[in-house]
C-alpha cells in the first residue's frame, strides 16, 4: 500500500487531469457509501447524497458543514463498515477541544507515503536515514529520557528533557551517530536549536543537518528564521495534517500550503459559507478521500487560513493557519477575545529569549513570562517587552516576569497562551 500510494500521489502531481478524474471518482464513491449510513441517510440537510444524477462535487457543495460536536456525538451512526474495521480515536487537534471519531484500521502505510513524500521533496530525506525525534508524551523503557529505536531509525528524546545544562550531552548523541534529520514539534525543535546556538557556539555538526521535519503544531516565521540561522544547510519540511485525516497540505519555501488532491477536498469559506477571495481569511472545511470507514463530509476543522490562490484542481492554496477557538486568545477587560495572531515574533528582538508565554488569570491583565538566553542583556529583554506592550496596547495590561525554565505540558506541545479563564469563547482568527 505504501508504494502504491506513493506512485498515485506523485502521478497526481505530474498529471493533473488524471488526478481530477480520480478524485471525482473517489468522491462519488464516498458520497454513495455515506448515503447508506444511519446518520447521513436520515439527517436533514443530506438529501443531496441521494441525488445520483448530479455530479459529485455539486452534491458535496449542497451538504451542510459538519461540526466537531456532530462528528463526535454521531460517530457510530456514520460508519460505513463494521466497528471491527475501524479504530476509535480521541484528539483535541490544534484547536483544543477533545472529540471522538473512528478511523480505518488499515491506514498506516498510505499515511506514511504522504509524510515520506513531503519530507523527501523538502529535505532529501530517504527511508534509511536516521532521525532525532523529539517527542512529548513518550513512554520510554525504564522511564528513560531518550531511547534508540532501531526498527524505525529514530533516536527518541523526550521534549521535557531538553535543558541548557544537558544540551552538550544530548547534541553529542546526534553528532556521534551522524544524524542529519531533526523531527518533532516546531516549538521543541526551535528551543533545541537555540540551546545549540547559545551553549555550543563552535559546534560544526549543525552545518551537517540536512532536514528539519516540523510536525503537529503551528509553524511561525520566528521558528523558520531560527532554523535557517542555526542549521544553514537544512531544508525545512512542514505540513498541515489533521488527526482526523481529512487534509494533508505541504508548505512550500514561501510559506504557502498546497493540499494533496487525492488525500481530501479542501475548502476555505467565509462566515457567509461562500469561498473567500485571495487575501481574505476563511475557515478550513475538509472532506477526506483517505478515510472511508467514517466519512468526514465538509468537516469544519476549527482552523482558519488566508487564501493565496487556487491549485490545478480548484482547491485554495493558503498560508498563516490559525486556530479559531478561544484557548488561543487573550481576554480583554470587557470579556471579548483578542486573538494571538499578532503576538508571534521574529527578527532581532527574538534573539535574547529561548521561550515565552502569556499567562492570564483574570480578564484584561496578562503576564508575559520569558525564559531568557544565558547572555541576554537587560536592555534587550526590555526591548522585547516593549515590543509586546506595543502589540497588546489598548487590548490588555501586560506585566513581565523572567523565569529560569518554562515547563512544557506532558504532550510536549508548547503553547503561546497559558489561559486560566474558564468559558473563553471562540473567535475568528
Amino acid at each position: 500500500m505504501f508504494q502504491r500510494t506513493l506512485r498515485e500521489l506523485r502521478k497526481a502531481r505530474t498529471v493533473p487531469s488524471w488526478a481530477a478524474q480520480e478524485r471525482g471518482r473517489r468522491l462519488e464513491q464516498l458520497l454513495d457509501q455515506a448515503a447508506e449510513t444511519d446518520y447521513y441517510g436520515s439527517e436533514p440537510g443530506y438529501e443531496a447524497l441521494r441525488e445520483r444524477g448530479v455530479g459529485a462535487f455539486e452534491r458535496l457543495s449542497r451538504l451542510p458543514i459538519l461540526t466537531r460536536e456532530q462528528l463526535s456525538k454521531h460517530s457510530l451512526r456514520m460508519l460505513t463498515v463494521p466497528e471491527s474495521g475501524v479504530q476509535m480515536t480521541a484528539t483535541s487537534g490544534t484547536s483544543g477541544d477533545p472529540i471522538l471519531f473512528h478511523l480505518d484500521r488499515q491506514r498506516g502505510a498510505a499515511e506514511w507515503a504522504y509524510v515520506f513524500d513531503a519530507w523527501h521533496r523538502a529535505t532529501g530525506y530517504e527511508l534509511d536515514d536516521w532521525r532525532l525525534f523529539l517527542r512529548g508524551a513518550a513512554d520510554l523503557p525504564g522511564g528513560a529520557d531518550h531511547y534508540l529505536q532501531r526498527a524505525t531509525g529514530e533516536l527518541v528524546l523526550r521534549v521535557q528533557a531538553l535543558a541548557p545544562e544537558r544540551i552538550q550531552e544530548q547534541w553529542g548523541w546526534v553528532r556521534d551517530r551522524g544524524i542529519r534529520y531533526l523531527h518533532g514539534y516546531p516549538s521543541a525543535l526551535s528551543y533545541m536549536a537555540k540551546l545549540v546556538e547559545e551553549q555550543l557556539p563552535d559546534d560544526e555538526w549543525r552545518h551537517q543537518i540536512r532536514g528539519v521535519l516540523a510536525v503537529s503544531e503551528e509553524f511561525t516565521p520566528g521558528q523558520q528564521q531560527t532554523f535557517e540561522r542555526v542549521f544553514p544547510n537544512a531544508g525545512i519540511s512542514n505540513f498541515y495534517g489533521l488527526s482526523e485525516r481529512t487534509c494533508f497540505a505541504s508548505m512550500d519555501p514561501d510559506g504557502t500550503f498546497h493540499a494533496e488532491p487525492l488525500y481530501g477536498i479542501t475548502e476555505l469559506l467565509g462566515e457567509d459559507g461562500l469561498p473567500v477571495e485571495v487575501g481574505q481569511r476563511g475557515r478550513l472545511v475538509t472532506t477526506s478521500l483517505m478515510i472511508k470507514g467514517q466519512p468526514f463530509l465538509r468537516y469544519d476543522t476549527g482552523d482558519s487560513a488566508e487564501r493565496v490562490g487556487t491549485d490545478a484542481w480548484g482547491q485554495p492554496t493558503f498560508r498563516a493557519i490559525s486556530s479559531r477557538r478561544g484557548r488561543e486568545g487573550l481576554v480583554r477587560a470587557d470579556g471579548s477575545l483578542f486573538p494571538t495572531t499578532s503576538l508571534n515574533v521574529h527578527g532581532h528582538q527574538f534573539l535574547c529569549i529561548r521561550r515565552f508565554r502569556f499567562r492570564q488569570d483574570v480578564p484584561g491583565r496578562v503576564t508575559l513570562r520569558v525564559e531568557p538566553t544565558a547572555d541576554a542583556a537587560p536592555e534587550e529583554l526590555e526591548e522585547f517587552y516593549q515590543a509586546m506592550c506595543r502589540r497588546t496596547a489598548g487590548q490588555v495590561e501586560l506585566g513581565f516576569e523572567l523565569v529560569g525554565h518554562l515547563e512544557i505540558p506532558p504532550n510536549g506541545k508548547d503553547r503561546i497562551v497559558d489561559q486560566n479563564i474558564a468559558g473563553v469563547s471562540g473567535t475568528w482568527a
